[in-house]
């Protein structure tokens, strides 16, 4: 039985042009050199639901702010213009709701994060960027592991623990100050990362129950990562695992939700190594491919390939990033949304004609592959 990810896909035109525009690791080849493949095929019966598949979704669009591409107290003032058509948040309805309650960046290699409210969901979120700088590139080398004092025999990768450390004294306070003042309006407290965020973010998470449970005050608690590596060794996985069971004893079994999303082709969930004695330390996984979701089993967590079923398959929908990758997580082009911020950052408050330049200089190239084919106009035309 073949799998999506092996059948020959027919790429559009506009797939053509995506990737040979592509300029950001997407980590296909570590993918293909260390990724174990599962023997377990993922079935119709492995499916998400749509309704947790958009609620996902809606959490990725404050993991793409977190890159600081343009800096995020500048998206909240200029969100009407950055929610137009053909501008970077057009399709951010999550984010466009919230309101921003801090920006922190760590003491360590400036790691950001930040910190928003949802009203109409209760919701607070915390969404901390991966890596989009050299000294946090050498953080990420720093595989070395050093021993986690909490847990007997535990190790956590070096690098990550002091991006971690760098910025936990602004996340504890942030989550402190935000939370005195709002404790009858959060309900629900949600974590976020995207790769070397996803690793930040569960040691954030970890450190909260062991050490601060008091300041989570019994809120449901949302654990959402996509694209993250292994934090740890197995040891710290237990305790891991130890410490989320008893969250959810001692305020119901939906007080807490963890997911790691991974997704076909990133290679980057199966760093560091197995061979070296890493594990992932939730248990509880998504498989990210043609734009569907699969729930991994537990038994298979380590595995970074899944074959899909021919009736998952057929159930399918139009598969937009058919290559996979790190940067098309929830079926959206991370790169183009970076790569629209980062221009209007450089541009907006520099000349006055900057829309138009915008859509010549962005929109246009990104549209390029409509008039090679059939000499049409650009769609902003």
């Amino acid at each position: 039985m073949r799998s999506l990810s092996k059948v020959s896909v027919q790429l559009t035109p506009a797939q053509k042009h995506l990737y040979a525009t592509e300029t950001q690791v997407n980590f296909r080849l570590i993918a293909k050199l260390v990724a174990t493949r599962s023997r377990r095929i993922l079935t119709a019966a492995d499916l998400v639901s749509a309704d947790l598949q958009a609620e996902l979704a809606e959490y990725s669009q404050f993991v793409e702010l977190s890159y600081d591409a343009m800096p995020v107290e500048t998206v909240y003032q200029k969100m009407d213009v950055l929610s137009r058509p053909n501008f970077p948040l057009e399709q951010s309805d999550a984010v466009l709701e919230t309101k921003l309650l801090k920006s922190l960046h760590g003491r360590v290699a400036n790691l950001h994060a930040f910190l928003a409210y949802r009203p109409s969901k209760k919701q607070l979120v915390l969404a901390i960027s991966g890596t989009h700088n050299i000294k946090q590139v050498f953080q990420d080398l720093r595989a070395i592991r050093k021993p986690y004092r909490q847990g007997k025999g535990c190790a956590v990768h070096t690098g990550f623990w002091k991006l971690y450390k760098g910025i936990k004294e602004a996340a504890m306070e942030s989550l402190h100050d935000t939370l005195q003042p709002l404790s009858q309006d959060v309900q629900e407290i949600v974590i976020t990362g995207h790769s070397m965020g996803g690793a930040v973010g569960s040691l954030l998470a970890l450190d909260l129950l062991l050490n601060q449970a008091e300041l989570l005050g019994g809120r449901r608690l949302k654990l959402i990562f996509y694209g993250a590596p292994r934090v740890g060794n197995a040891k710290l996985a237990e305790l891991w695992s130890d410490a989320t069971q008893k969250y959810r004893s001692e305020h119901g079994e939906g007080s807490l939700t963890e997911c790691l999303v991974k997704g076909y082709n990133d290679g980057v969930p199966s760093l560091p190594p197995y061979k070296l004695g890493y594990r992932h330390v939730t248990k509880s996984q998504l498989y990210s491919v043609g734009g569907r979701l699969y729930h991994i089993p537990p038994s298979e967590c380590e595995h970074g390939l899944f074959d899909i079923s021919e009736d998952a398959k057929a159930a399918g929908t139009a598969v937009l990033y058919p290559r996979g990758g790190h940067n098309y997580y929830s079926e959206r082009d991370w790169e183009r949304i970076m790569r629209r911020l980062a221009w209007l950052v450089d541009n907006m408050d520099r000349y006055p004609d900057w829309e138009k330049r915008y859509y010549k200089e962005v929109i246009g190239p990104e549209q390029a592959w409509q008039r090679k084919i059939a000499g049409s106009k650009p769609k902003y035309a």
